[in-house]
């Protein structure tokens, strides 16, 4: 499609031209293109991976690129990304019948927070409010929807749920008055309580779902399987090093994410105790976002559940796992 083709070159192009220098001095190294949707606990891992040059170790020369979930999908259909950070998203599509699967998984919940004008007390008090998340459909906005209905909410009837985007575009929107409440992550809420916003509570807690992973093409897995195989690799080395060197990970916090000496005790272990350390998930936690993408679309393919995700290559690097030339805590 070569619509959809233009439309994701149009966002990488600019990344690309920044590094010139860098790719020709990289020209050994295979490029490989990670989309992120946001620089957050979800993205941690790769991140981490990146940090402690993971990627290197690999041969890789990794691009992290910023761009909308959906859009990093799409990234992957058309060839111009080789991994998708938001798993939320790629299972959704795969639930439908497009063409990509998970091949490894960083969280089994997630760690945003329902932060709201300084006059809210109780979650019962937004009724009637209007609750902005990223965009709908993504992992925040079924937190949201999830967190609301576990309160006696019905989403669809009590509230007014807006697609505001980014999250300084959410904590703008909060701080102006547009909206009455927002979903954010335990890093990007900081801004928001800095301006006096009020994280009302932990929406985390109240559902389990895929956040944060690795996903990739059906194609690229069957005629490039070594260079998935080198990402999930180098990815999956960060995510062991979220629980076994904690003081780096600290650096790659205070560093990529901008999280404070300070700050970072209450974040890490929000981020831990919803981590996955072997990379899977169990099926049953995939299933409502499965289940809803396949409600929203129209006469989709049959797809089971359990075609989402490939674990085949991760459980091959996990059986050779002593063979590294590193330690896995």
């Amino acid at each position: 499609n070569y619509g959809l083709r233009l439309a994701v070159i149009t966002v990488l192009m600019p990344i690309f031209l920044l590094f010139p220098t860098q790719y020709s001095a990289a020209q050994s190294s295979k490029r490989l293109i990670f989309a992120l949707s946001t620089k957050d606990s979800s993205t941690a891992p790769i991140l981490t991976a990146n940090h402690l040059g993971y990627f290197k170790d690999e041969g890789i020369d990794a691009s992290i690129v910023l761009m909308r979930s959906d859009i990093g999908v799409k990234a992957l259909v058309t060839g111009d990304a080789d991994f998708a950070a938001s798993v939320s998203s790629v299972i959704k599509a795969t639930a439908v019948g497009i063409p990509v699967k998970t091949v490894l998984n960083f969280f089994n919940g997630s760690f945003f927070y329902l932060i709201t004008k300084p006059q809210f007390r109780d979650i019962q008090q937004l009724r009637n409010k209007t609750i902005g998340v990223s965009r709908y459909g993504s992992a925040a906005d079924f937190d949201a929807r999830a967190t609301f209905r576990h309160f006696g909410i019905d989403p669809s009837k009590d509230l007014k749920i807006l697609a505001v985007g980014s999250p300084g575009s959410r904590i703008s929107a909060l701080v102006a008055g547009h909206v009455d409440a927002v979903i954010l992550s335990n890093t990007e809420k900081l801004p928001a309580e800095q301006a006096g916003m009020k994280a009302l509570l932990f929406t985390g807690q109240y559902v389990k779902q895929p956040v944060g992973g690795l996903g990739t093409s059906v194609q690229r897995i069957s005629e490039r399987r070594e260079d998935v195989q080198k990402g999930i690799r180098a990815v999956y080395r960060g995510l062991l090093a979220m629980r076994s060197q904690r003081d780096k990970v600290k650096v790659v916090f205070e560093k990529e994410l901008g999280v404070k000496p300070e700050q970072f005790d209450d974040i890490y272990e929000d981020t831990i105790r919803v981590l996955l350390p072997n990379g899977t998930i169990d099926l049953e936690n995939l299933r409502e976002p499965y289940e809803d993408a396949r409600k929203q679309a129209t006469n989709p393919p049959q797809v089971p559940l359990g075609a989402v995700i490939d674990y085949s290559i991760l459980e091959e690097l996990r059986k050779t796992v002593k063979e590294f030339p590193f330690s896995f805590g």
